[in-house]
């Protein structure tokens, strides 16, 4: 999993990207955030201006679940962030907010793409 397409939570409007660099055979590694939404009412929106925040920091670190259906992104100072796939790679994406898992939209690999 290289690439990481993020869109709202009804899936209508792209957000962008989060760009993984994983070792192969490795659960960990290193991402970056590509913020480039279809909308520019979205850079309002709070969910995607915690994107950019990310983004702005440059590269968080990234850790795959054993099962490589998960991700949790922690970058300096901000609340930690998940993607979670289903078997066909489409899942969601979202941060942990006291303790649980938030959704704030649709995720999915480059190639799950339709």
């Amino acid at each position: 999993m290289k690439a990481i397409v993020l869109q709202t939570l009804d899936g209508a409007q792209h957000i962008g990207f989060i760009l993984c660099a994983i070792p192969p055979g490795d659960i960990e590694g290193d991402c970056m955030f590509s913020i480039v939404p279809d909308d520019a009412e979205l850079l309002e929106d709070p969910n995607v201006v915690e994107l950019l925040d990310r983004r702005d920091l440059g590269e968080s670190q990234v850790e795959l679940s054993e099962d490589s259906r998960s991700l949790r992104i922690h970058s300096h100072r901000l609340d930690d962030m998940f993607v979670r796939f289903e078997t066909d790679g489409v899942g969601e994406w979202g941060y942990i907010r006291q303790g649980e898992p938030v959704a704030c939209g649709q995720a999915s690999t480059i190639n799950s793409q339709h």
